[in-house]
């Protein structure tokens, strides 16, 4: 099931709150990558009002 607008903003919220503590402990931003790719995807799917793929690879969507 895809995700609504609604949980699309909270995991966005989740993931920027991580990617700040994250960087307030001096990780390196290349270590990052995961989360930024998932901030990412999620910000595209919010301003685009679409959905986030239900599945890994999921043809259609990007690979996030």
């Amino acid at each position: 099931m895809a995700l609504t607008q609604m949980q699309i903003i909270q995991y966005l919220g989740g993931a920027m709150s991580w990617l700040e503590r994250e960087l307030s402990w001096d990780v390196p931003p290349t270590e990052l990558r995961h989360l930024t790719g998932r901030i990412g995807g999620l910000y595209a799917a919010l301003i685009t009002n679409d959905r986030m793929a239900t599945e890994v690879n999921q043809v259609g969507y990007a690979g996030i």
